[in-house]
């Protein structure tokens, strides 16, 4: 006699559905870049629109820190360019 599994929450969710994986720091990093460097004196709202991201605090410090972006401030705004 088959038995039948009790599908989880997860699994209902993902019934039939690749799910979503997170992307890796570096794959973030790098796609951040790019986009920076297509776009210069992108704001932090477009990056993440354009990589459908909630944030991108960490790539963007990560950028700065080894000295490939650069931030700055025209009044409130907050623009990135490629150095």
């Amino acid at each position: 006699m088959k038995r039948k599994t009790k599908a989880t929450k997860a699994n209902k969710t993902t019934r039939g559905k690749t799910p979503v994986k997170p992307l890796r720091a570096d794959t973030q990093v790098e796609k951040v870049l790019a986009l920076i460097r297509s776009r210069p004196g992108i704001r932090p709202s477009e990056i993440n629109r354009h990589l459908k991201l909630t944030q991108s605090d960490a790539p963007r410090a990560a950028l700065i820190k080894r000295g490939l972006i650069r931030k700055a401030k025209e009044g409130a705004a907050v623009r990135y360019y490629a150095v």
